[in-house]
């Protein structure tokens, strides 16, 4: 019988506390592998992958039925959808967590249990990016206000948005809204494209994942706009099928975030995953000693 000790460098019970985050340069064109191995996990478990991105869908249909025929409530229920996006993607990351250490993902190891490696980080982390879109929603509303006499509102989205059309005088308008909102796109891009794989991870709290995330995109610019570049070429074809599309593209965004967080962030440890949560939670009652 072999006796000999393993020593096989994991991060299995491993402090990363005390452990630096360093940033890692990658190629130009690493966004295509990563989008390679995004569909390459959601080949793995593709029903439960399929799954989240439904939940996606879902959530974009009902945005679509209730702003409708009133366009007025559109940025708040925008602003519902993405508190709650990030939330749902937990779920991707932590089944390419799974898969990288060989654990298949199954229906009764992923869902809510997801929640269960950093839930303090994860509030946090929807409550920042909830605070930003509502930032947004304000600066809209009042560039808006400021401009109502540019601007018709119809009885629907699709009467509204041709009503604009028709009105050179709230293209300068439009510009300015487009302007802002690339600004706060593109912070919270930074802020967010490896925050939660980092987290669920490390479970380092939500300052230092999005302070590492902004690093990696600075490190990475050509690299990261190309990534975000593919990012919205993929959401914009779901998008294009009423947000059904939605249900497949979002999916493999997500378990390719987990592989871009993998390759920017310098690790030589060998991945372990238990199949049930692996640490106490906000949740659990501390066993008394």
């Amino acid at each position: 019988m072999d006796t000999t000790p393993d020593t096989t460098n994991t991060d299995a019970n491993y402090d990363y506390s005390k452990e630096p985050i360093e940033i890692r340069k990658v190629d130009t064109l690493a966004g295509f592998r990563w989008l390679k191995k995004g569909i390459s996990d959601l080949k793995v478990s593709p029903t439960l992958s399929l799954g989240y991105g439904l939940v996606y869908a879902a959530l974009g249909l009902v945005l679509i039925a209730l702003t409708y025929k009133t366009p007025i409530y559109a940025f708040g229920m925008v602003t519902l959808f993405y508190i709650l996006g990030p939330l749902i993607a937990v779920g991707l990351y932590c089944m390419s967590r799974h898969i990288e250490a060989g654990v298949k993902p199954k229906w009764d190891r992923e869902g809510c249990r997801a929640l269960c490696y950093n839930p303090e980080g994860y509030i946090g982390f929807a409550i920042i990016i909830g605070m930003l879109v509502v930032f947004w929603t304000i600066i809209a509303a009042v560039i808006i206000a400021l401009n109502i006499n540019n601007l018709a509102i119809g009885n629907s989205v699709t009467e509204t948005l041709s009503l604009l059309m028709h009105n050179e005088q709230v293209y300068p308008v439009i510009g300015l809204l487009f302007i802002v909102g690339l600004a706060f796109a593109v912070l919270t891009y930074m802020i967010s494209v490896i925050s939660i794989p980092l987290m669920t991870h490390r479970k380092v709290d939500v300052v230092t994942a999005m302070i590492a995330s902004a690093k990696a995109v600075i490190m990475n610019p050509v690299a990261m706009f190309i990534w975000a570049a593919i990012i919205v070429v993929m959401i914009g074809l779901g998008f294009l099928f009423a947000f059904i599309g939605i249900a497949v593209t979002l999916p493999i965004i997500g378990h390719a975030s987990w592989h871009v967080y993998r390759e920017l962030i310098v690790d030589d440890r060998v991945l372990t995953a238990k199949p049930d949560c692996d640490i106490p939670t906000l949740f659990k009652k501390k066993k008394a000693s």
